[in-house]
C-alpha cells in the first residue's frame, strides 16, 4: 500500500505579492517614479518636447552613462580613477583618426584596437599604481594629463567629424521612434 501525500498548492493572495513585489523593489520603483515626474514636467515646461528630445538626450548622455559605469567598477573595488575623461578622449580621436577615409569593414578592426588601447591604458595605470605604491587618486590625476597630452598629439586641435557612414548608422530610430539607435 502506497500513500500519497497531497502537497499544498494554494497560491499566495495577488495583494500579497503585489506588495511584497513592491517592498522588494522599491527603489526602482522609486526611480520610474521620478523619471515620469521629470517627464511629464519637461512636458509642461516645453510642450513640444517629444520622441526626438528624448533620443537626443539618449544620445548626449551616453558617453556620460559609460563612463559612468567604468568608474563605478573603480569604485566598488576600493579605487578611484581620474583619468577617465582624458582615456576617453584619447581613445575618441584615435577611433576618429583610424576611420578617417575608410569604409563600415574597417570598423571592427578600429573598435577591437580602440579597446586593446583603452585596456593598456588602464593597465598602465594600474601598473603605475602598484610600482610606485601611491595613492590611486595623484597617479591618475598625473595621469589623466599624461593621456590628455597623448589625445593632443594624435589630433593637434579640435575639430573634425565622424564618416558618413557611422552617422548613418547611429542616427534616427531603432523600430520605434521613441528607442534611438545610438
Amino acid at each position: 500500500m502506497t500513500a500519497t501525500a497531497t502537497a499544498d498548492t494554494t497560491r499566495p493572495d495577488p495583494v500579497a505579492r503585489v506588495i511584497a513585489f513592491v517592498r522588494g523593489e522599491a527603489w526602482l520603483l522609486g526611480l520610474l517614479g521620478l523619471l515620469a515626474a521629470l517627464l511629464l514636467f519637461t512636458k509642461a515646461i516645453q510642450p513640444n518636447y517629444g520622441a526626438t528630445g528624448i533620443q537626443g538626450l539618449a544620445l548626449s548622455v551616453l558617453p556620460l552613462a559609460l563612463a559612468a559605469v567604468a568608474q563605478a567598477v573603480v569604485v566598488v573595488s576600493g579605487g578611484i580613477d581620474l583619468s577617465i575623461g582624458s582615456m576617453i578622449a584619447l581613445t575618441n580621436v584615435v577611433a576618429a583618426t583610424q576611420m578617417l577615409g575608410h569604409g563600415p569593414e574597417y570598423a571592427v578592426v578600429v573598435a577591437i584596437g580602440v579597446l586593446l588601447l583603452g585596456t593598456a591604458i588602464g593597465a598602465v595605470n594600474g601598473a603605475v599604481i602598484v610600482a610606485t605604491r601611491v595613492a590611486d587618486i595623484i597617479v591618475t590625476l598625473a595621469m589623466s594629463f599624461v593621456w590628455a597630452g597623448c589625445a593632443l598629439l594624435v589630433l593637434t586641435a579640435p575639430g573634425g567629424s565622424a564618416t558618413p557612414w557611422l552617422i548613418a548608422l547611429v542616427t534616427g530610430a531603432l523600430g520605434n521612434e521613441w528607442l534611438p539607435r545610438g
